[in-house]
Parts: C-alpha cells; sequence; structure tokens
C-alpha cells in the first residue's frame, strides 16, 4: 500500500466564514497532486453551512457535498470512509480549531509510512492550546490517561479524530456500528496493534460563533469513550 492521495472531510453545522477559512486552509497546505477530494458534511439542507458548501463547490472542483444521513453527528462519521476513494483521508470539523497546516505533515509522514495513522495531538508537550478551559482541559487528559492506561500505549490524545487514516486500515479492522465508530475510531486500531503515531498540533478554541458541543454534549462522549475503551480492551 502506498499514499495516492487524501480525501478531507469538513463536517460543518452553523458555520459561515470559518468554512470558508477552513477550505481556504486546506487548499493553501495540500498540493494539488496530493489532495483526491474536500467533501463538505453539511448537517442538512437548511444549516448555515449548506449554502456556503454549494458556493465554494461552484467555485473549486476539488469540492464535493455530502449531506448528513444520520441526524446524529457522531453517528454521521461512519457515513464518510465508504465514500473514500483514495488512499487516505481526514476528518475535520469547519471551525478552525483544527490547524490546516498539520495536513502537509500528514501527507509527508504518510508518504513515508503509508499504514500508519498519524494524530494531531494537542496535549503533546511541544503542542500549543489555546483558550481551552481549565476544567475542559482536565477532563479531557483525564479521559485520554484512563485509556493510555487501560491499552498500555504511550500515547496522550487517542480522542483526537484529528488524523489521517489509511483506508485500508479502516475497511480491515471492520468497524460495523455506526453508533461506536467515532469511540472506536482509534482504539480498535491501538488495540490490534497498527502503527500510530502522534506529533504535536495548535489547537485554539473556538472564539466566535456557535460551537457545536456543550458540557453535557462532552460529557456524554467520554463516558461512552471510556467504555468502549473497557470494552475493546477485555473483549467484552
Amino acid at each position: 500500500m502506498n499514499f495516492t492521495a487524501l480525501t478531507v472531510f469538513v463536517m460543518a453545522k452553523n458555520e459561515t466564514d470559518l468554512l470558508r477559512q477552513t477550505v481556504s486552509s486546506i487548499r493553501s497546505n495540500c498540493n494539488d497532486e496530493d489532495l483526491a477530494k474536500i467533501t463538505i458534511v453539511p448537517k442538512d439542507e437548511h444549516c448555515a453551512s449548506y449554502a456556503v458548501a454549494q458556493e465554494l463547490k461552484n467555485a473549486d472542483s476539488k469540492v464535493d457535498i455530502h449531506i448528513q444521513q444520520a441526524p446524529n453527528p457522531q453517528i454521521c462519521v461512519s457515513e464518510l470512509p465508504p465514500l473514500v476513494e483514495s488512499s487516505h483521508f481526514v476528518i475535520m470539523v469547519a471551525d478552525n480549531e483544527m490547524d490546516a497546516r498539520d495536513l502537509s505533515t500528514f501527507i509527508e509522514k504518510a508518504k513515508q509510512h503509508p499504514q500508519r495513522i498519524i494524530c494531531a495531538a494537542k496535549w503533546l508537550p511541544e503542542s500549543t492550546v489555546i483558550g481551552y478551559g481549565a476544567f475542559h482541559a482536565f477532563c479531557s487528559k483525564t479521559m485520554n490517561r484512563i485509556i493510555t492506561l487501560l491499552f498500555n500505549k504511550k500515547v496522550c490524545d487517542p480522542f483526537s479524530i484529528y488524523q489521517i487514516y489509511p483506508i485500508e486500515m479502516y475497511r480491515r479492522l471492520n468497524f460495523d456500528n455506526p453508533e461506536t465508530v467515532l469511540y472506536e475510531y482509534t482504539l480498535k486500531p491501538l488495540h490490534a496493534g497498527e502503527e500510530y503515531e502522534e506529533i504535536p498540533t495548535v489547537y485554539e478554541s473556538r472564539q466566535n460563533g456557535k460551537t457545536n458541543f456543550n458540557f453535557h454534549i462532552l460529557c456524554s462522549v467520554a463516558i461512552r469513550f471510556i467504555l468502549t475503551g473497557i470494552k475493546i480492551r477485555f473483549h467484552l
């Protein structure tokens, strides 16, 4: 297996200017020959991002649209890998929290190690995190720490979904339950002993507009992530 090209999914809901900025940043950090497609994933045809997605698609042949089929964005993650026709893919959110400059590093490393997941990990000592609340950071680090202890792996941000992923690996690991794909996304590869590497990143919490997450959603996601880790680790 070799790196041939990258598909970037951009999940969007209420972003307009942020979506434009995200797509522009992706284009700036990926050479044409390395980029298969940018697929914008609006919540539905009525959300604020949909009209912008149409505008961007009309202006750029690399841009496509996939409207979420599942109302829950966590389940929607399972809809995306089956759309991939390139060797690798990345899932992002259109709020500029994920640094698109990492895409060039993802691609460079994927060319060297095409069977490896490369993750932009915000809790590496070399990373920069801006605007992350102290309690939120404590909960995130604690959740990740529990997983690293369960799996006995020297990783610091296994919950991060911002990673370049080989589609061959995804297909081989048989993610067969749409409701758990988000939680198994990194845990299945870690448990299976697949190659996994974390790189420093700059993570800046969204400062304008309405975030797609709140405290209750984040707590629910954290609990399900830990329970999924226990289930995978002990084959429950």
